[in-house]
């Protein structure tokens, strides 16, 4: 009996590991994703140390609000990366920041700062104060193109007198003499850098950043152009550009090089670098250039999973949009509510949820029709929370889960949802009756183009919602809503088809893929009759998984509500599955083992009836 005892002590420990072990999934985050290691140069800052870190210090900033799930942060990061390296020797002038706008703790952080879209590059000066919002940088995302910009704030920040003195001098000497430069500078060597009268070229500024990081070992330098033709007899410059050393003692060394930055960060070292005595000007250049993806592939002969639309994907996308999308702007006014409002009056109507669900909304619905003109960031995040009186908010993905948490997730589950509700419309407003055939298409476009955070991916949806060809107003009948989604939903799996944002496990295909519908695809030709069938079937309300759903909790129980769904290749089993295996299993052990030390007991028992038996007989 002290075998059964230990087994059930076992059993007893077991199940307790097991419980904790279920708390501990249950915990798990919708998001909790980084574009960004900590091995990168970027500094990554949350609500709790942003000001604290960039506020009052030397340096300027340069900080990008990103959101780990967006696309086009996905595809822009390398890039971003590439610009920490390339400006690292930056640091004395201005540092690179990020902050991540995707988690829930950050959400105040990104609507003070009034990020509207990702990824959001600003500025931020030395010696910056807490209430400064930034400075946005407009332009392309190129890694030239933001590494030149950051050169022109610098550049801007010595025109308002703002820079610190230990900044380097970026802008051209002026009317300064030798003997200027020699009372300014604590140096006993500068350099003057002779150029061409083009101040569009970029890289000498960058060679004077480059080389400030070696300050005071490197001396200072300084631009001087072809205006100065006192300085240009002085030295008989003949070819620009040239390089001139010269010392406090009167010597000078002039050298011809080549207007490239990498030419003069390897011309510097070996200047001054001790290690190497190699003269300067033989010098084997290769330039280091951002080099951008393959170029887009449509996927072929892929075996996608069966389809199948999990409610847990409909509400999550829901709780994120509202939480996260709609809370972390600083003030919904004009348009934006407008666009809000059409939404929410559209889900009241078509969404087909939950009864909690649907009474959560309409409760958000009837609470924001008291806000006539505008309504701040902050009262929106408490209409939504008093809509959802207490449920819990940290819904998993089912059927949009990523191999990685920042992959597929929240724009998979939008997509479903918008095709939900054009199936849903369909069904309950036939073409013969309906007033407003691309009702939903609208709303859809004004959401996104009002608060979908992703501005690339945005800008790219509303382009294609106004386009010439196949605009969303030539939609006549809720039949066409449907297939307009479906189509456009298949130009942008062609388009970003092979971008960093793509899972490896769900490649970007055209929809539906062969496997799960023969009939839509015949010889590469797209069906609309059957494409249409499929969707409705797929999308249908009554043929919506339950699969991975928080429960509500009732009051006299405690413990966590969630249900977890894991999906393994075609088959979704959710956390309830895996308990109920899991009770089995240990009941049946339960079970064996009481077996077992019943036959252990009975054979003691027969082994000492035969040792009583034997010694019966003996005695």
């Amino acid at each position: 009996m002290k075998m059964c005892s230990k087994f059930l002590k076992l059993l007893i420990l077991f199940l307790g590991l097991f419980s904790s072990f279920s708390r501990l999934v249950n915990a798990i985050p919708l998001s909790n994703s980084l574009l960004y290691k900590d091995s990168d140069p970027i500094i990554q800052m949350n609500i709790a140390d942003f000001k604290s870190t960039i506020t009052a210090t030397s340096n300027a900033w340069l900080v990008e609000f990103y959101s780990s799930w967006c696309g086009h942060c996905i595809d822009f990061a390398p890039a971003f990366i590439q610009l920490a390296n390339d400006v690292k020797g930056w640091e004395k002038v201005i540092k690179v920041g990020a902050v991540d706008c995707a988690k829930e703790e950050n959400i105040p952080l990104c609507r003070d700062f009034e990020i509207m879209g990702y990824p959001t590059l600003k500025f931020f000066p030395a010696f910056t104060d807490a209430s400064h919002l930034g400075i946005a940088r407009t332009g392309g995302k190129k890694v030239d193109a933001i590494r030149y910009s950051m050169i022109d704030f610098i550049e801007q920040q010595f025109e308002e007198k703002k820079a610190p003195p230990h900044w380097p001098v970026l802008g051209l000497l002026q009317n300064e003499t030798l003997e200027d430069l020699w009372a300014h500078y604590n140096s006993n060597e500068i350099i003057l850098l002779f150029e061409a009268v083009d101040n569009s070229k970029y890289w000498s500024r960058e060679a004077i950043m480059d080389a400030h990081q070696y300050a005071p070992y490197y001396p200072p330098i300084r631009r001087v152009n072809a205006t100065r033709q006192d300085l240009i007899m002085k030295y008989n410059i003949q070819r620009l550009p040239t390089f001139i050393f010269l010392e406090r003692t009167g010597k000078s060394e002039l050298y011809q090089i080549q207007p490239d930055r990498d030419y003069m960060k390897k011309i510097m070292r070996k200047f001054f670098d001790s290690e190497n005595g190699e003269g300067p000007l033989d010098i084997a250049i290769q330039k280091s250039v951002y080099t951008t993806q393959e170029p887009h592939v449509i996927h072929t002969n892929v075996k996608a999973a069966k389809d199948q639309v999990y409610m847990a994907d409909l509400e999550g996308a829901l709780l994120y949009a509202f939480g996260h999308e709609v809370s972390v702007h600083k003030l919904i006014v004009g348009k934006e509510l407008a666009a809000l409002k059409k939404l929410i009056n559209v889900l009241d109507q078509y969404f087909p949820g939950r009864p909690e669900m649907k009474e959560t909304i309409r409760s958000l619905k009837r609470n924001l029709g008291d806000y006539k003109k505008q309504i701040r960031g902050e009262e929106f995040s408490k209409l939504w929370r008093d809509a959802l009186n207490g449920r819990e908010t940290n819904q998993e993905w089912v059927g949009c889960r990523g191999s990685r948490p920042n992959l597929r997730g929240y724009p998979c589950s939008l997509w479903t949802t918008f095709h939900s509700l054009t199936v849903n419309y369909a069904l309950k407003q036939p073409d013969n009756r309906e007033n407003e055939p691309n009702l939903i298409l609208q709303a859809m476009k004004g959401f996104i183009k009002y608060f979908f955070g992703c501005a690339h991916c945005s800008n790219h949806f509303v382009d294609m919602a106004e386009d010439e060809i196949d605009p969303i107003e030539s939609v006549k009948s809720s039949r066409q809503a449907v297939l307009w989604l479906w189509a456009s939903h298949n130009k942008v799996n062609r388009r970003i088809a092979s971008d960093a944002s793509e899972d490896p496990n769900a490649p970007k295909i055209q929809f539906p893929a062969s496997n799960n519908c023969p009939d839509c695809r015949v010889n590469g030709v797209e069906r609309e009759e059957a494409v249409f069938d499929y969707l409705v079937k797929l999308y249908h309300p009554d043929h919506i998984s339950s699969a991975g759903l928080l429960l509500e909790r009732h009051p006299a129980h405690s413990g966590s509500s969630r249900i977890q769904s894991l999906p393994l290749g075609t088959l979704s089993f959710t956390g309830y599955d895996i308990s109920l295996c899991a009770a089995i299993y240990l009941v049946s052990s339960l079970i064996l083992m009481l077996v077992l030390c019943r036959i252990l007991v009975k054979r003691r028992r027969y082994v000492r009836k035969q040792v009583y038996d034997v010694c019966g007989k003996l005695m």
